[in-house]
């Protein structure tokens, strides 16, 4: 009988760094359940392109399925306050259970919903160690993995992450997830409407923006009391001095192209007001969320990978980039703001503290990701 694998994946890029993964370690010829949350209706998830990835599962021998979990039909993790213990019903059985994250609501549902003979967190999009932003988010991740690893439901558990913080990237393993995301980009090219070539130009990919709309917030008897704030995108300031500082390497007269993150189609005015300082002597077009960013990212490149299309991002949808599209990989730069002394650097820290922690997280990766892939194309 074939190995049952179980990969949870709501975006492309995630689905593509499983497939590598499975390559990598030599798993081949599976039945592959690929199982997305409920909430993946934005244009970047998996389900925009089940045809081209069961198509490249099958390369490998893999049956491909794709399976969407609504949600009355999950359950939560129960964390015992004496044991570490994880409590679950009639789990289904499958060899190899890939996570994004143990940690998260989505990662604790499958730890239930699965018996798994081996649990390995990839980290999210392109396989990122998972550091979170916030001290409270921190803590609580350490207490899940804590109750994982001390569990006796499960037998292993590893967390494999494609990208390091502390030793370089396995080359065999990078090369891995190059063939597949050249194989799948080759596949979108093969499209005519999306195989044109631009003017050079600059992409800029946005993160998820918060748009608070509360200072401080009670909720008592299913209402909710506090200081309201006006609605507008949080640490909007630290935004544009990371863009400006990214853009002074780009020509002057260059458009600009803006994906804005598909959770933020309903602030779009927001982000426009955002962007407005940006119009100096450059065109400038926010484009919606209704086609993928990767299919966008695709028509900026020539089929002969001399396109001269710049990428420039926050997040990991950066790194994505980085590694599924740019055939020049020191074409993809991060947004962050340049050296302006130590006190506006300790100011970050405190004011902007999410986005300075998002910045120090992401250098670190993309550093070592770029050296990874300057080793590689010398060999």
């Amino acid at each position: 009988m074939a190995q049952s694998v179980v990969v949870l994946s709501s975006q492309l890029i995630t689905t593509l760094s499983a497939l590598a993964y499975l390559r990598w370690r030599g798993i081949r010829g599976t039945r592959l359940h690929v199982v997305s949350p409920y909430r993946d209706e934005f244009s970047h998830s998996t389900k925009a392109f089940q045809p081209l990835l069961r198509d490249l599962a099958s390369q490998d021998g893999h049956q491909c399925q794709f399976i969407q979990i609504p949600p009355d039909q999950t359950r939560v993790l129960q964390l015992s306050a004496g044991d570490s213990l994880l409590i679950r019903s009639e789990p289904l059985k499958c060899s190899l259970l890939l996570l994004p994250r143990l940690d998260d609501r989505e990662g604790q549902r499958m730890l239930l919903a699965y018996q798994a003979s081996e649990v390995v967190e990839l980290g999210e999009s392109i396989g990122v160690e998972t550091r979170l932003y916030s001290d409270q988010a921190q803590r609580k991740r350490s207490k899940v993995l804590e109750v994982v690893n001390c569990s006796e439901v499960i037998p292993s558990v590893r967390q494999d992450p494609l990208l390091p913080f502390d030793r370089p990237v396995e080359p065999l393993r990078l090369q891995a997830i190059l063939d597949i995301c050249a194989n799948f980009r080759s596949a979108l090219l093969d499209d005519e409407a999306i195989s044109r070539k631009h003017q050079p130009g600059v992409m800029l990919c946005l993160p998820y923006l918060r748009v608070p709309k509360w200072h401080v917030r009670w909720r008592l008897f299913g209402r909710s009391f506090g200081w309201r704030r006006t609605p507008g995108i949080a640490n909007s300031a630290y935004f544009i001095r990371a863009i400006r500082s990214a853009l002074r390497h780009v020509r002057a007269d260059a458009p600009l192209w803006v994906q804005a993150h598909p959770k933020n189609e309903a602030h779009y005015s927001f982000v426009q007001q955002l962007l407005n300082p940006l119009h100096q002597g450059r065109s400038l077009e926010l484009f919606s969320s209704d086609a993928p960013l990767e299919v966008r990212l695709s028509s900026g490149w020539s089929r002969e990978g001399s396109g001269p299309l710049n990428v420039l991002g926050f997040g990991t949808n950066l790194l994505a980039a980085a590694i599924f599209l740019a055939p020049h990989h020191r074409g993809v730069a991060l947004c962050q703001p340049a050296d302006e002394g130590w006190w506006r650097d300790c100011s970050d820290q405190w004011l902007h503290r999410r986005e300075w922690r998002r910045s120090q997280h992401v250098d670190a990766l993309l550093t070592n990701l770029l050296d990874a892939l300057d080793q590689l194309q010398a060999q």
